[in-house]
């Protein structure tokens, strides 16, 4: 996700500052924005070592508790956007998912399920995305937890399908990621936005969506 990242900066005219492996802490970088897609044993500490140091936080990593980090940067005024994922397309998927959840709330018959499959490498399992998306079924049934199966294989980037099964059908909505690439240009996008918004304090990737959303159809 770094070298996406940086592949994505680059083509869109940015400098790159400098850049922290796993394991290190930063020291005074003057930076606009830092990119935070490293591990959950040590995304915390980095993350609020930033926020500490008023730099703001976009984060990606998965399978750590962000409830410290959104105090700090509250606290501190920094901006701080974590996503479990910054596709654009998971994020339209997540609220097709609470639509269509509300509206099979009525009819028992239907049982959601999610099956997400991901390279042999990560770590988490089920997913953050697949956490996200079965957090939004949930709200919206307010029913039993949604099951989730979760593969790790090879190298695929991502894939999440959600199933309300019924009796004699079956609806499906489905994200399949070709690259990791969307990601980047999804968290570079937000990025972008954050720094000219002005919004000061943890913000949401929902909350990037609907102000593009409302600047494209103001236009």
């Amino acid at each position: 996700m770094g070298k996406a990242i940086e592949t994505v900066l680059s083509a869109r005219g940015h400098v790159i500052a400098g850049k922290i492996d796993e394991g290190d802490r930063p020291g005074d970088l003057a930076v606009d924005v830092a990119f935070e897609f490293t591990t959950p044993a040590s995304a915390e500490g980095l993350v609020c070592s930033l926020l500490s140091k008023r730099t703001p936080v976009i984060s990606g990593t998965t399978g750590w508790d962000t409830a410290g980090a959104a105090n700090l940067a509250r606290e501190q005024k920094v901006p701080f956007l974590h996503s479990p994922n910054f596709s654009i397309g998971v994020a339209v998927m997540k609220r097709l998912a609470a639509q269509a959840a509300a509206l099979f709330s009525p009819f028992s018959s239907f049982e959601p399920g999610i099956l997400e499959r991901h390279h042999a490498a990560k770590k988490d399992a089920p997913s953050g995305t697949a956490k996200l998306l079965a957090s939004a079924v949930d709200t919206a049934r307010r029913s039993a937890p949604v099951p989730v199966v979760a593969l790790r294989q090879g190298g695929q980037p991502g894939e999440h399908i959600l199933f309300f099964e019924g009796e004699s059908e079956c609806l499906e909505l489905v994200h399949r990621a070709r690259s990791r690439a969307i990601f980047a240009a999804g968290a570079v996008a937000a990025a972008e936005w954050l720094l000219a918004s002005g919004r000061l304090g943890p913000v949401s990737f929902d909350e990037f969506l609907d102000a593009a959303s409302r600047e494209r159809t103001s236009r």
